[in-house]
């Protein structure tokens, strides 16, 4: 007998986690090996219950998630997160996918279609329900985050500026133009003429497409650039 799928349950309502754990004992593959109601206690949850799945709801209080994510990233990358949760923000869905997670689907779904997830991530692939915003950015930043860096993307990297990778950086994590601007201390016209650069240099035509260039290769973000040193005063007349 194969083993079974050894799942996590990170939410927390405790109804909704023990409704989960009935519907998924229905199932003879599937698993609940922990379970835990705070962000602070993820890692410790997988650490104990071995998990092979986690299904984590992206706002439990306290903690954010993508923190959760990237301390899950580094500490277990075995094992795979499903994001389960009531929250179609748009930009939550892509943001859990630059910081690790392989799956993301809404609490409405029918338990049959959270079997078919769990088992598509377990196997190594990505679910998200194609009705949801940006879903099928979410799949490729989720897919191509796990893949191993090619060539093109190394050499693409390698010939970026300082200037050109922190800008990089800065648009993997989801700023905008003008925030890139202000983080950055140079105008958003030439954050613009950055961009354009950097497309140029990775061979990309959008910003996703850039962002997975960094995520694949797990770049360092660079430093943030320093503030502009105050300009030094004019000696007074007097102390001439």
């Amino acid at each position: 007998m194969t083993e079974p799928i050894k799942i996590v349950l990170a939410d927390d309502h405790t109804l909704f986690r023990e409704g989960l754990k009935r519907v998924l004992a229905q199932e003879r593959d599937l698993l609940v090996t922990a379970e835990t109601s705070r962000p602070e206690e993820v890692g410790p949850a997988v650490a104990e219950g071995n998990a092979d799945i986690l299904l984590l709801e992206l706002k439990m209080p306290g903690r954010e998630a993508v923190q959760t994510l990237l301390q899950l990233k580094e500490n277990h990358p075995d094992s795979r997160t499903i994001i389960l949760t009531a929250s179609d923000d748009k930009d939550s869905i892509l943001n859990a996918a630059k910081a690790g997670a392989r799956g993301y689907m809404l609490k409405d779904a029918t338990p049959e279609t959270l079997f078919q997830a769990i088992r598509t991530v377990y196997g190594g692939g990505v679910w998200i329900d194609q009705k949801l915003p940006r879903a099928a950015d979410f799949a490729a930043i989720a897919a191509q985050a796990h893949a191993e860096p090619t060539g093109e993307d190394a050499d693409g990297l390698q010939s970026l500026t300082r200037r050109e990778m922190e800008v990089l950086s800065l648009l993997a994590e989801g700023h905008s133009n003008d925030e890139i601007a202000a983080r950055t201390f140079i105008s958003e016209r030439t954050v613009k003429a950055h961009i354009t650069s950097i497309f140029a240099k990775l061979k990309v035509d959008n910003r996703v497409k850039a962002a997975l260039a960094i995520l694949r290769r797990g770049a360092p973000a660079p430093p943030p650039a320093a503030s502009p040193a105050p300009r030094p005063r004019a000696r007074s007349a007097r102390g001439r």
